[in-house]
């Protein structure tokens, strides 16, 4: 067993007593070699996959750990428990997904409970449906946190909830794992993030290799009772990996109400902006694998199309300084504008006051940016790989394009230069984002929800 591999498996299998067995194969063999899944089928259809039929082999194995414990029930009032690694103040499409959820969930009469990571304090505490978790910043990520499973209060909840939605494969989802086990409840997983590229980000005696990142995926989400991804390429890549749960592809919608409210931040007099001069907005989290880069270089030529032109780059992270020299290198200085972290309000009064949304990532799995950016009716122009392709209709809401910067310059100032089409496509872009809301997304969850429960309770005794 490789060095990386062995102490992965180390720290998913033993890093406290709370998680001991989450990840064992189900031999009992601690092998590399054997992540024998539970049973079910390697492939099934987007949307048509039998959750019932799936589940009965998952869940019989809950049931026959746990019946006396086990919490079943189809009640119309759900209780939900999120378990993430990631949430507020922390600021990423993660922890915008579990506001949303959350906020929409308890508008349709749910409770959701949240298990998440202290920031502030490294104390395990709560206040209402939170609570946070003692927690160690990670070493090679400031911002992110190692929860340790010590709550008292969390304990106290956990017996209560109907379903466990893990949000992470790291420490607290390796804990709703065990919860799930524990009380016999069904676990649904969601897979928010490409891991295989982020690796850079590890120290290189931690490093792993994207296979075995892949294999740790497939272990951790074939002892859950069902996954979703935010995008049907994402979906695909999971199935390659070996998982034989049922995979969903099923985007995040946002929570409309955010975008309807009267405009309150005036980005073109903050700029000082002229009236025949046009905004582009790039936002999200400045970081290596954005490509923020791209989007300079392009940029610049779009400037010698159109001199007109503002860039405002929206977020901070670890690459915001290397990419302000970037701007000044390429004489972007005066054009380009970094806000950094913006709240939501005033980052949506952004989006809405850009003529476009520009974005260079091909790594997204579903990309909240893209969303956000439509649902304020802002079209779109992007590197069309990964989880865009789903969320941005090619000619309809925006253009997607091959990572080429003069393809890139070209088509966007076409655009710019066609009122007529760019009115269009940010009326189709309002359309769409109302289609594809955070309600019809929680209804979506909870048919799943729904079927995992129904499955268990319809099983023999």
């Amino acid at each position: 067993m490789s060095r990386p591999f062995s102490s992965a498996c180390s720290i998913l299998k033993s890093s406290s007593g709370f998680w001991t067995n989450c990840m064992m194969p189900r031999c009992g063999k601690p092998s590399r070699d054997c992540w024998t899944p539970w049973p079910g089928p390697t492939e099934h259809a987007n949307c048509g996959a039998d959750v019932a039929a799936q589940a009965a082999g998952c869940t019989s194995r809950a049931k026959g750990r746990s019946a006396s414990t086990a919490n079943w029930s189809v009640a119309p009032e759900m209780k939900i428990g999120f378990f993430s690694d990631t949430y507020r103040p922390q600021i990423n499409g993660v922890s915008t997904v579990l506001l949303t959820l959350e906020r929409v969930f308890t508008r349709m009469g749910h409770q959701v409970y949240l298990f998440v990571p202290a920031y502030a304090s490294r104390r395990a505490s709560s206040s209402g449906n939170v609570f946070r978790f003692p927690a160690l910043p990670v070493l090679y990520r400031k911002e992110s946190r190692f929860a340790l499973p010590r709550s008292r209060e969390a304990r106290r909840v956990f017996g209560q909830l109907d379903v466990i939605h893990s949000h992470t494969p790291f420490s607290l989802g390796l804990l709703g794992i065990r919860v799930a086990r524990k009380y016999g409840l069904p676990h649904v997983h969601t897979y928010h993030t490409l891991f295989t590229d982020y690796l850079h980000y590890l120290p290189r005696p931690l490093r792993l290799t994207p296979r075995m990142v892949e294999r740790i995926s497939a272990a951790f989400c074939n002892r859950c009772d069902a996954v979703t991804t935010p995008s049907r390429p994402m979906r695909q890549t999971l199935l390659s990996y070996g998982i034989v749960r049922p995979v969903y592809a099923l985007p995040f919608g946002l929570d409309m109400s955010d975008f309807s409210r009267p405009l309150r931040y005036d980005l073109r007099s903050e700029l000082e902006l002229a009236p025949d001069e046009r905004v582009l907005i790039c936002a999200g989290r400045l970081s290596q694998e954005k490509n923020v880069s791209f989007v300079l270089r392009a940029f610049e030529l779009m400037l010698a199309r159109a001199a007109k032109l503002r860039l405002v780059i929206a977020g901070d992270g670890p690459a915001r300084a290397q990419l302000e020299k970037e701007a000044r290198a390429l004489n972007l200085a005066g054009r380009t504008v970094f806000t950094g972290y913006l709240e939501r309000s005033k980052l949506i009064d952004y989006y809405k006051a850009a003529d476009l949304f520009v974005y260079g990532s091909k790594t997204e799995t579903q990309g909240i940016v893209y969303s956000e950016a439509l649902a304020s009716g802002t079209p779109v122009v992007a590197v069309g790989e990964m989880g865009v392709l789903d969320v941005v209709k090619d000619g309809t809401t925006g253009l997607l394009l091959p990572e080429d910067e003069t393809a890139f310059a070209e088509a966007a100032v076409e655009l710019l230069h066609d009122p007529a089409r760019l009115r269009r496509m940010g009326q189709a872009a309002l359309r769409s984002a109302h289609e594809e809301s955070a309600e019809r997304s929680c209804e979506q969850l909870l048919k799943i929800y729904r079927e995992l429960i129904e499955a268990a309770t319809s099983l023999p005794a």
